[in-house]
């Protein structure tokens, strides 16, 4: 009897228990030239210096992986910028930079490669099947790798966009996002900026737009570019005037 209560608390303390979460691509998040890049087309600077930082970023590594991953950042950037020619074309590297991943690689890896190419091509092209299998290969990913910062914070955005319908759930993204800041040890300085967006977007959807705004703040201290940010704050506003 003794030994079946000692089991079941166990069992309760790792059911309470926040994942030591990992970052499969730390070595390129780590990289000077790839945060160069991320400098540039996260700060929306001109496309010349975009340009140049993802030139000298591609020339720096062999890896599809990571070729694949700076094409993701590029798509999105001139999505942003509103030059969609120059984001598809991007978005073509990317999938051959993908197609070119070999077995040496990781399914972690393979796995978040592909849900970014999948984003890309829904970002760019909006179509309801790409939507779709982003949608299935996140919560993949999720299931394998909870504990991945990744993952983790893509099956948060994923419960903030998914309609409840289908899953989506603005409590169940912020806890998600709050287990992650709790133990934060190792995130990125990409992943945190992540990290304070998504919470400021759960935060919102409960309606909590004061401390939204705080987290909004603290993330433009790191990115000064990103189109959902006046989205939010735009809400928000909206909501403290009620």
């Amino acid at each position: 009897m003794k030994r079946l209560i000692m089991l079941l608390l166990t069992s309760l303390l790792l059911a309470g228990a926040i994942y030591a979460y990992t970052d499969s691509f730390s070595e390129m998040q780590s990289d000077p030239l790839f945060l160069q890049l991320l400098d540039a087309v996260k700060n929306g600077k001109n496309a010349e210096e975009a340009d140049e930082a993802y030139t000298s970023y591609m020339q720096s590594t062999a890896n599809p992986l990571y070729l694949s991953r700076a094409e993701y950042h590029m798509v999105r950037y001139y999505m942003d910028m509103g030059m969609k020619e120059e984001a598809e074309e991007h978005l073509e590297k990317q999938k051959e930079f993908l197609s070119l991943v070999d077995d040496s690689a990781s399914e972690v890896e393979r796995l978040v490669a592909q849900v970014d190419s999948t984003s890309s091509e829904y970002y760019v092209t909006k179509k309801l099947g790409a939507g779709m299998e982003n949608n299935k290969l996140v919560k993949e990913l999720y299931k394998k790798y909870p504990d991945e910062f990744y993952a983790a914070l893509q099956e948060g955005f994923r419960l903030i966009y998914a309609p409840p319908i289908a899953g989506g759930s603005d409590k169940k993204a912020l806890k998600i996002f709050s287990d992650i800041e709790s133990n934060q040890e190792g995130i990125s300085h990409l992943d945190y900026y992540s990290l304070l967006v998504g919470k400021a977007m759960a935060l919102s959807g409960l309606k909590e737009y004061e401390e939204s705004e705080a987290y909004l703040d603290r993330a433009c201290e790191i990115y000064s570019f990103d189109v959902s940010v006046p989205e939010i704050r735009s809400d928000n506003a909206k909501g403290l005037k009620k």
